[in-house]
């Protein structure tokens, strides 16, 4: 539906409830596949590689008791506390991949922050991909093996540890693949500077996975202007 000139903007209430109602009737888990469908069908969304990372986002509400988070009984029922980088992060996590070529986001899906990485792979991965690059956290058996499944390629950074010891062809190796996995940065970025999209604005899964679904496709259509402005150059 269209909003002619005349028209008054819509309220806070009727954006609301509209809002509910993608949540009510699952849109808000649909919306981005269905403007990739679009985008696939006309070749933008280059199958070949898959880039795959995760971001921080913290919680709309001030931090609560970390006992109280953990048991759910904080404002934010789903927000939960994290570290990183000896860091401590209050809220959810991003999980996102994306297209080589383009870097068109492919999936986005939401988590609590304390979620990790590895285990959110397989959600966000499409398998009509041939590669797929990831960094050191998602280096797991299980990812390595759901890949082969898929006839996948995995170029997952490899993770060191005291038992395994990375070699130099390993370093040079997770160099070279952290050029291309770094791709997937452009997102983050774009999010975080110019979509404000450091802290959510609601509380719980379902809210703020709309709000994830629609900075996706506000992205996508962004890049896709890029894209097409670069090639009519």
């Amino acid at each position: 539906m269209q909003l002619d000139a005349h028209e008054a903007v819509p309220d806070e209430t009727t954006i609301c409830r509209f809002r509910q109602r993608l949540i009510e009737c699952h849109l808000h888990e649909e919306l981005l596949a269905l403007l990739n469908t679009q985008l696939e069908a006309r070749g933008y969304i280059v199958k070949r590689t898959t880039l795959v990372d995760a971001t921080l986002v913290e919680s709309s509400r001030k931090r609560p008791d970390a006992q109280a988070a953990r048991a759910g009984q904080a404002p934010d029922a789903d927000a939960r506390y994290t570290r990183k980088y000896s860091q401590s992060y209050y809220g959810y996590k991003a999980h996102v991949s994306s297209d080589g070529e383009h870097q068109l986001v492919r999936a986005a899906v939401i988590s609590a922050a304390n979620a990790n990485d590895a285990d959110w792979l397989e959600r966000v991965t499409s398998t009509d991909s041939e590669s797929l690059y990831a960094d050191k956290a998602y280096d797991t058996k299980a990812n390595h093996a759901w890949l082969r499944q898929h006839g996948i390629q995995s170029q997952i950074a490899k993770k060191g540890a005291h038992h395994i010891k990375l070699t130099g062809h390993d370093r040079q190796e997770n160099r070279r693949k952290s050029r291309v996995r770094g791709g997937i940065e452009r997102i983050f970025a774009h999010w975080k500077k110019w979509q404000h999209y450091r802290r959510v604005r609601y509380l719980g899964l379902a809210r703020n996975q709309l709000e994830l679904t629609l900075k996706a496709v506000a992205y996508n259509l962004k890049r896709l202007a890029g894209i097409l402005e670069m090639r009519s150059a």
